[in-house]
C-alpha cells in the first residue's frame, strides 16, 4: 500500500489495481475497505452470482513467490472448510492478471456493519459488552483451532460487527495450519506488533494460545479505550511485550472481567487460559457474575526431581499375584538351599583322599573294591563299603636264592565312607598262603569276588 495515499483514496496495492477492476471476468471491484502489509481488501459485485463479496487481494510482492502462493492457496482451501456463524465464509480463490502483474486474491463473505476498530474510535466498551464479544470471538477461534488453523492475526480491524450484535473474525490471509505451513513471506511481519504474543517474536512455534494472548489485549484495548503497549517503533511495543507486565486495569473493572483478561496476558503460554473454549466459558461466567471471582492463573512451582530407583527388569507373561511372588520367592529359596546342601555333599564325595586314607585303601601288595560311583547312587543301587582282600603272598628272595615267605598284612579295618551297614559275613574264611614252587615275583592274583574276604583263585596253585 502506498504509505502517502489517505485511507480509502482508491489507489490499489502498487497501482496495479482501482475501482472498476474485474478479476477473472468475474469480480468486478468497487470500493477499498481497507488494507495492511499483506494486501488490501475491497468491495466487490460477483457478476455471476449477483451477489457483494469482500475480495482480498495480495501484494504482488508475495504472489511472485511460488512457495507463499501455493501455502496460501493450501490455507485458502482449509479455511473453505470452516464453517461457524462466528468465521466470515471462504467463497474462492484464485490468481489474476492486472497491468502486467500477477496478483492472488480470495473472495469472501461480504459483512454488513463496521469493524471493531471503528466502534472503539467513539469510546470504550462497557465490561458486559467486552464479555460478550470475547466469549463469540473465543468460539470462533476455537473452531478454528479444532482443524488445526491458528488466525496470528485477531485485532479489531479484522472483527466485524453485524448489525445485530455478533461478532464475526476474518481476514486468515496470514494464518498458520498444520498443513499449510507459515503464510508469511520472509522478513514480514507475523502479527501486528500492539498484539503479538511474545513467544511470536522470539521465533517460537506457533500455538492456539497466541490468538488467545492477542484476544486479551483486545479485550484491554475495550476495556480501557487505548492498547496496554505503545512505542514509537513495531520494535519497542514488542519489546515491551516481552519484558514488561500489563498495566493493571482500571478499579471500576470488575473481578471477573479483570480475571479474564489478566490471565489471557500472561507472558508464557502454559499460565494463560488451556483453550479458547475454556476461555469463552469463563468469559460467560464473567458476564452472568462480574462480582465473582475466577481462577488465577496457575504458578508455576519447581517440581523436584524424583530419586530414581534401579528399575526391574520387564517379566514377560502375566504379573503374579501378590500371595503367588511369596510362594514362588519361597520355593526359590528352598530350591536354592538343596542345591547349596548337595554341592557341600558332592565336594566331601568326589574331594581328594587324606594319606591316611590313601594308605588304607591302596597299600602296596593289596587290592580294593572301588567305591561306588554317584552314577550307582543315583540308580538306586545300595553301595558297598571297600572291603580290602588278602592277595597271595609274594616270595621275597634272600641273600641266598632261597624265597622267604612273607608275613601277611593285618586285615585292616574299613573306612566309614558311608553310613551304610554291611552284615558280617557268617563264616569267616582264614587265608593260607603257601610257598610258590618256583622263585620269582609274581602278580597278585586275587581280585574282589562278591563275598567280603573271599579270594578267587584265577592261576595254580591255588590256595587249599
Amino acid at each position: 500500500m502506498n504509505p502517502a495515499c489517505p485511507a480509502r483514496c482508491g489507489v490499489s496495492v502498487e497501482g496495479v489495481l482501482g475501482p472498476g477492476t474485474t478479476l477473472n471476468d468475474r469480480y468486478q471491484l468497487t470500493s477499498r475497505i481497507g488494507g495492511g502489509g499483506m494486501g488490501e481488501v475491497w468491495r466487490a459485485t460477483d457478476t455471476v452470482l449477483g451477489r457483494e463479496v469482500a475480495v482480498k487481494v495480495l501484494n504482488p510482492a508475495l504472489t511472485d513467490n511460488p512457495t507463499f502462493a501455493q501455502r496460501f492457496q493450501n490455507e485458502a482451501r482449509a479455511m473453505a472448510t470452516l464453517r461457524h456463524p462466528g468465521v466470515v465464509d471462504v467463497y474462492d480463490y484464485g490468481v489474476a492478471h492486472a497491468a502486467e502483474r500477477a496478483v492472488s486474491f480470495l473472495v469472501m463473505e461480504y459483512v454488513r456493519g463496521e469493524s471493531l476498530d471503528k466502534a472503539l474510535d467513539r469510546g470504550p466498551l462497557t465490561p458486559e459488552h467486552t464479555m460478550r464479544l470475547v466469549a463469540e470471538v473465543a468460539d470462533a477461534l476455537s473452531a478454528a483451532h479444532a482443524q488445526g488453523i491458528v488466525h496470528r492475526d485477531v485485532k479489531p480491524g479484522n472483527l466485524l460487527l453485524r448489525p445485530d450484535g455478533r461478532v464475526a473474525l476474518t481476514d486468515f490471509g496470514i494464518a498458520h495450519s498444520a498443513s499449510a505451513g507459515q503464510l508469511t513471506a520472509t522478513g514480514a511481519m507475523l502479527c501486528s506488533a500492539g498484539y503479538c504474543a511474545p513467544e511470536m517474536a522470539t521465533a517460537s512455534d506457533v500455538t492456539p494460545s497466541v490468538d488467545l494472548y492477542a484476544l486479551g489485549v483486545v479485550a484491554y484495548e475495550c476495556l480501557t479505550g487505548r492498547l496496554p503497549f505503545s512505542g514509537d517503533t513495531p520494535v519497542q511495543i514488542i519489546y515491551k511485550h516481552l519484558h514488561q507486565a500489563a498495566p493493571t486495569l482500571p478499579g471500576d473493572v470488575p473481578p471477573g472481567p479483570r480475571a479474564v483478561v489478566s490471565r489471557s496476558l500472561e507472558k508464557t503460554p502454559d499460565r494463560r487460559w488451556a483453550t479458547a473454549a475454556e476461555m469463552a466459558g469463563a468469559a460467560r461466567r464473567a458476564l452472568a457474575d462480574p462480582g465473582a471471582v475466577l481462577e488465577a492463573a496457575p504458578r508455576s512451582v519447581p517440581v523436584p526431581e524424583p530419586v530414581s530407583a534401579p528399575i526391574p527388569e520387564p517379566v514377560s507373561g502375566p504379573v503374579p499375584s501378590r500371595g503367588r511372588r511369596r510362594a514362588l520367592l519361597g520355593a526359590v529359596a528352598v530350591s536354592a538351599a538343596v542345591l547349596a546342601t548337595a554341592a557341600v555333599v558332592g565336594s566331601l564325595w568326589l574331594r581328594p583322599a587324606t594319606p591316611q586314607e590313601q594308605s588304607n585303601f591302596f597299600e602296596p601288595g593289596t587290592a580294593s573294591v572301588a567305591p561306588p560311583t554317584v552314577r550307582e547312587q543315583v540308580k538306586g543301587k545300595q553301595a558297598v563299603p571297600p572291603v580290602k582282600t588278602s592277595p597271595t603272598p609274594k616270595a621275597t628272595p634272600t641273600a641266598s636264592g632261597q624265597p622267604t615267605t612273607p608275613t601277611p598284612p593285618a586285615q585292616p579295618t574299613p573306612p566309614s565312607a558311608t553310613p551304610t551297614v554291611v552284615p558280617t559275613p557268617t563264616e569267616e574264611p582264614t587265608p593260607t598262603a603257601e610257598p610258590p614252587t618256583s622263585p620269582g615275583p609274581e602278580e597278585p592274583s586275587a581280585e574282589p569276588s562278591s563275598t567280603p574276604g573271599e579270594i578267587q583263585c584265577v592261576r595254580e596253585p591255588c590256595p587249599s
